[in-house]
């Protein structure tokens, strides 16, 4: 078990990456159980622009680095309700560029 997992259990107050806005994706991903894996996640970027309603990525692989703040992720883009690239996961983009949160 990981470190932040531990943190994560013991805590009792849902963890700042939920109650904040401005982290990045690697914070948000890494304290959720898998790394996220399964999740939906969305910048900030695409959920104030009402033209991209309903745009997300679903996470289906994750590589952090040690420090938990840098990596490489990948998911399946959907667009405006559609899927893109036909389902295949494509790597994530901008990770550390915008502002990221976690959709329910």
């Amino acid at each position: 078990m990981n470190v932040a997992r531990q943190v994560l259990s013991q805590l009792t107050e849902k963890p700042s990456v939920f109650t904040q806005g401005g982290k990045n994706l690697y914070q948000v991903l890494s304290v959720l159980p898998e790394y996220g894996v399964g999740s939906r996640v969305a910048s900030t970027k695409v959920l104030n622009n009402p033209g991209l309603k309903d745009s997300y990525y679903e996470v289906t692989k994750v590589n952090l680095k040690p420090g938990l703040n840098h990596g490489r992720v990948w998911g399946v883009h959907v667009l405006k309700g559609r899927t893109m690239e036909n389902g295949k996961p494509v790597e994530i983009r901008g990770g550390l560029k915008y502002n990221w949160k976690l959709l329910a």
